[in-house]
């Protein structure tokens, strides 16, 4: 009897250390996830005017006191939308500190010392120039896309508009949903039947698939005749 109880003891304490070890290790990871998110006034692009190249901001470069480097600095969203501003920080005086608004939420990142912006709300993205004077965006054609992320099937929205889409199950295949209507594709949202079977990417655009899944593209306020219901079938 003495040996159950103990054996009881143990069995209590191995499980209440286990769920303690879930509890501050799910802290600990969303801790991590929103310490990685951009923070208001935040410094995080720097564009060179002379070698017309963009990298993250490195405060040991001494980009705020350079005149040939133009740093984008994180504002309060604006507008009805909530777009994402940039104030712009720099020493030349030829350039103009206006802020520099871009797509309603939208996520900026860098390649090859390029930076581009995702725009969440309509599913497009754009490529972030400098004309010489003044911030600029371009929007990307679908071969840019393509060429950009490469390990990714493309989906257009005009594919979608003609009827349901079915494709071949292949295991881990990446996929990305592309606008190329414009603004009749707006506020949309990817939601899978089983969620186990499909996660989404680094963008609200783009989803990993484990398994045969059907996925239903529509509006938090459900189908309507002026914003449709589409779906893509995985099988």
């Amino acid at each position: 009897m003495k040996k159950r109880y103990i054996a009881g003891i143990i069995a209590v304490v191995i499980i209440v250390i286990f769920f303690f070890s879930l509890i501050f290790g799910s802290d600990k990871d969303d801790i991590s996830s929103k310490s990685n998110m951009p923070r208001i006034g935040q410094y995080l692009w720097t564009y060179n005017m002379n070698k017309r190249e963009w990298h993250e901001y490195e405060p040991q470069r001494d980009d705020l006191e350079s005149v040939e480097d133009i740093v984008l600095q994180l504002g309060y969203p604006e507008g009805n939308g909530g777009y994402t501003v940039y104030h712009l920080t720099t020493e030349n005086q030829q350039i103009k500190k206006d802020n520099f608004w871009l797509g309603e939420g939208s996520q900026e990142f860098l390649r090859d010392k390029e930076l581009y912006s995702y725009f969440p709300k309509v599913f497009e993205m754009y490529k972030v120039g400098f004309n010489g004077i003044s911030f600029i965006t371009e929007k990307m054609s679908i071969a840019s896309i393509k060429e950009l992320f490469d390990d990714y099937t493309i989906i257009k929205v005009s594919e979608l508009q003609k009827g349901d889409i079915t494709l071949k199950y292949s295991k881990n295949k990446k996929y990305m949903i592309i606008n190329d209507k414009g603004d009749m594709f707006y506020k949309y949202y990817i939601i899978p039947n089983d969620s186990k079977k499909m996660q989404i990417e680094d963008f609200s655009n783009q989803f990993k698939v484990f398994a045969p899944v059907d996925i239903t593209l529509q509006r938090i306020e459900g189908c309507s005749k002026m914003f449709p219901c589409y779906n893509i079938h995985i099988k």
